[in-house]
């Protein structure tokens, strides 16, 4: 009976260390990400290039893409929960009016995968990017 509680007790240790370990800090982040997006509603996909910075503790960054759409457009509400990332931007569209992007990644090491919306668009697109060593 007794080898049974310890046993229980050692495989829930083990199972939350495994958890933790395996969560991104802010820390693990920082660097250039890379990756192609497409939207929904077109054929060609966009390089994106994300930089991200830990700056007194938190995440700052800036984006860019292969088309100069956006040029080091700074991100902002950048999130950081339990291995997903989310963080919006904005960018000038059609008569300057302002469009906001937004993200919400999930992370797995150096990689990352997920989903991009532009609301005033009614747009929705992936990303998938990786981390430049």
């Amino acid at each position: 009976m007794k080898f049974k509680s310890k046993f229980a007790g050692m495989t829930a240790l083990l199972l939350f260390a495994g958890i933790s370990l395996s969560a991104q800090k802010p820390a693990d982040m920082v660097g250039t990400w890379s990756g192609l997006a497409t939207l929904e509603s077109e054929s060609a996909p966009n390089e994106l290039i994300l930089i991200l910075e830990l700056k007194e503790g938190k995440l700052t960054g800036h984006m860019t893409d292969q088309f100069g759409t956006m040029n080091q457009a700074p991100v902002k509400e950048i999130t950081l929960d339990q291995g997903t990332l989310s963080f919006s931007l904005s960018i000038a569209g059609p008569g300057d009016a302002q469009i906001t992007v937004k993200f919400k990644m999930k992370v797995t090491g150096d990689a990352m995968k997920g989903e991009l919306e532009i609301p005033e668009m009614s747009a929705k697109g992936t990303w998938e990017a990786a981390k430049k060593k």
